[in-house]
């Protein structure tokens, strides 16, 4: 009676120690069989956000044969995921990465391409984006994207993905053109009418603002571009219940300088 018992609990402790030592070996074999996979497959696939591509799956596995980081043919133990996501990074095009190696020898890399909203062109000839998250992105010979373009007195250079927009934690800003530019497009991508409406920015010899429709030969003055919003309102106004009344082509200067006015130079 007294061996009884106790033979139904050593039967579940029993129990409890297979399963665990079946589970400690399973585990076993499977990082065994971890560490003498070999990468057979890569993956790329690159979400663009809505933009147009400036990436293609073949530029991201050139640049991971040119710094020995690509993974096919590679054990997955000894597989360094940190190691090409740091350096996928360096290409300014690229906002996130996610590197992940599966038991089934395929490796995945996730890719989110920063999204460039205006195309720059500083004194010193130098041509670059920023993208919608603030960040310098670099041209792509093989990429052209449509967007407003940006020129005239711009002396910043390009960093690859520094970040100008102004906040209190951006402590190293010295882009304020650059950062007025990224304000100006921001707005202007956000409304309709403006974006079907502005083609060009540009920074005159006195550091004022200047925009350049994709239709008829005005120049649309904005000064300091301080109060942009304000401004902006005003000149959807005139186009709406002012020129129209008279004519596209009749200003060639529409002045939005001071507060309350919009002043039109005729031709």
């Amino acid at each position: 009676m007294t061996m009884k018992k106790y033979i139904k609990p050593i039967l579940y402790l029993l129990s409890i120690l297979l399963f665990f030592s079946g589970t400690i070996w399973t585990f076993r074999f499977a990082q065994r069989q971890q560490a003498e996979r070999v990468c057979d497959t890569v993956r790329v696939s690159i979400n663009a956000g809505g933009s147009e591509n400036f990436l293609t799956e073949d530029e991201i596995i050139e640049q991971l044969l040119a710094s020995k980081l690509y993974p096919k043919g590679q054990l997955t133990s000894i597989l360094n995921t940190h190691a090409i996501e740091d350096y996928l990074l360096k290409n300014s095009a690229i906002q996130t990465v996610n590197v992940f190696a599966h038991l089934s020898g395929e490796v995945e890399i996730e890719i989110m391409q920063r999204q460039p909203i205006v195309r720059i062109e500083n004194v010193q000839r130098q041509h670059f984006y920023i993208g919608s998250d603030g960040h310098l992105m670099g041209t792509n010979s093989n990429h052209t994207a449509r967007l407003i373009i940006a020129n005239g007195n711009i002396s910043e250079s390009f960093v690859p993905n520094r970040n100008i927009i102004k906040s209190a934690e951006n402590t190293d800003f010295t882009t304020p053109t650059l950062n007025k530019i990224y304000q100006l497009v921001t707005f202007i991508r956000n409304d309709d009418f403006l974006n079907a409406f502005i083609d060009q920015i540009y920074v005159n010899s006195k550091n004022e603002f200047e925009l350049v429709p994709k239709m008829g030969n005005q120049i649309i003055l904005l000064g300091d571009a301080e109060n942009y919003e304000d401004q902006f309102k005003r000149l959807q106004q005139f186009y709406h219940y002012g020129i129209q009344k008279v004519g596209w082509d009749v200003y060639r200067i529409i002045n939005l300088k001071y507060n309350n006015q919009v002043i039109g130079t005729k031709i």
